[in-house]
């Protein structure tokens, strides 16, 4: 009964009492020194910030109005000192710090220590390209180390189903975040190596705060990933968030589905493709090798034909009648060449003749003296209807009798041209006129279209 008189406050009340009082404690502008966590800028062009040290946060707000005068601009990473004023927000019962001026106080403590570690493992060649393991064209098993809840899981089997349905998957659950994050990713790494049955290994979570990474910075998980015999796709955080795993992983992919797509690179629809093509190479190469035997074995049977011993004996016969042919056609063409020598002689022995030759010789005489009389008076009026011809050409074709025409004449380098190809620019010429001579210098060159 006692508890029912008891005076019931509203949470109106309540969050109002407390803004009170919080904001009456911090009546004045205090300093507060954290590292940026986490950074939010609004479409409005506010800032929203999440200051943390080694235990807790806390919300803060930057208004667009008092981002000119900061000194320095805020950054994820950045272990600052921020002078600020402590709000109480009633309506949600949060508070919140209202920040007028940013200074640096050096580099924040886990930025510091993933940028010592990133450089210490960058030396020793972890993050080289030429240390990355290729993923095997088609895999028979694929390795997934995440969390056995939420969606991440549900994303990567949907896609590899999806592409490569059939295939064989291993699920590896593990922390992926807090304080044995690394440890539980470690140990089934371990585990899927010394089993050796997996093509790929994918190790995958959702996006996060910057907080939830820190354990993907480990130095051991790194060259775990780095050691692992097995190539391993990471899908850690978002696509701005790179953390050790990262880097020394054999590929990074922005999202757990980009890393089922990766190790899903070939579907099922491009191996079928490539097992059609592989059919008709195949096919190909063997009606190839079925033609080569096929004209083997023609050779072969050809070379069985000439080493017949029946063809040998007609082959011979053939040739004995061709050399009987050739012997008979000799012999006959002998016979005849004999024959028109002799009756060459006869022939030459009766126009051998004396008295026969005296007469023909006689007539010979009189008709070549005929005919050189006659080749005189020819040639002698060919040869001066050709000195006359000449003459008239001579006069029509020199050079200096066109210059009555209105024609000149042009020289370079001493010489007639009549070619384009033999002037140059800046170069003199003389043109010969009907009554003298013009030096002149060559100023611009026209070709003439045909």
């Amino acid at each position: 009964m006692e508890n029912m008189l008891q005076d019931v406050f509203s949470v109106s009340d309540i969050n109002k009492h407390i803004k009170e009082v919080v904001e009456l404690s911090f009546s004045n502008h205090i300093m507060v020194e954290g590292e940026i966590s986490q950074l939010q800028k609004s479409q409005l062009g506010h800032v929203y910030i999440t200051l943390k040290d080694e235990k807790c946060s806390v919300r803060c707000t930057l208004w667009s109005s008092r981002i000119p005068n900061m000194q320095i601009e805020p950054k994820v990473g950045l272990k600052a000192i921020i002078k600020c004023k402590v709000s109480f927000y009633e309506k949600t019962g949060s508070y919140q710090l209202d920040i007028f001026d940013i200074t640096s106080s050096g580099t924040g403590k886990f930025h510091e220590l993933f940028e010592k570690l990133k450089l210490k493992l960058k030396n020793e060649g972890l993050f080289e390209t030429k240390f990355k393991k290729k993923l095997p064209m088609y895999p028979r098993t694929i390795s997934i180390v995440t969390s056995l809840t939420g969606s991440v899981l549900q994303d990567i089997l949907k896609i590899l189903h999806r592409r490569i349905s059939g295939i064989n998957i291993e699920i590896y659950g593990c922390n992926v975040q807090g304080e044995n994050c690394a440890k539980s990713i470690i140990k089934q790494l371990i585990t899927i190596n010394k089993k050796n049955t997996s093509d790929i290994i994918i190790i995958a979570r959702g996006g996060g705060s910057l907080e939830d990474l820190i354990e993907y910075n480990n130095e051991t998980l790194a060259r775990q990933i780095y050691n692992s015999k097995i190539p391993i796709i990471t899908a850690i955080g978002h696509e701005t968030d790179t953390t050790i795993a990262d880097l020394v992983s054999d590929i990074r992919s922005a999202t757990p589905s980009e890393a089922a797509e990766i190790a899903s690179s070939r579907t099922f629809l491009d191996i079928q493709n490539d097992i059609d093509d592989y059919k008709d190479n195949l096919k190909e190469i063997i009606i190839k090798r079925i033609n080569n035997l096929r004209y083997d074995l023609r050779e072969k049977i050809i070379n069985i034909d000439k080493n017949n011993p029946a063809t040998r004996i007609f082959n011979y016969f053939q040739k004995i009648d061709l050399f009987s042919e050739t012997i008979k056609s000799k012999l006959l063409s002998n016979l005849i060449l004999e024959r028109d020598n002799i009756n060459l002689y006869k022939i030459k022995l009766k126009n051998s003749n004396p008295k026969n030759k005296v007469i023909e010789l006689e007539s010979k005489l009189n008709s070549k003296k005929n005919h050189i009389k006659s080749l005189l008076v020819n040639n002698i009026n060919k040869k001066r209807n050709l000195l006359e011809l000449k003459k008239n050409t001579i006069k029509d074709i020199n050079p200096l009798s066109i210059l009555d025409k209105g024609y000149s004449i042009v020289y370079t380098n001493g010489k007639v041209t009549n070619k384009i190809s033999n002037f140059k620019i800046d170069k003199e010429i003389k043109i010969r006129v009907k009554d003298g001579e013009v030096i002149s210098k060559i100023n611009k060159i026209n070709l003439l279209d045909h």
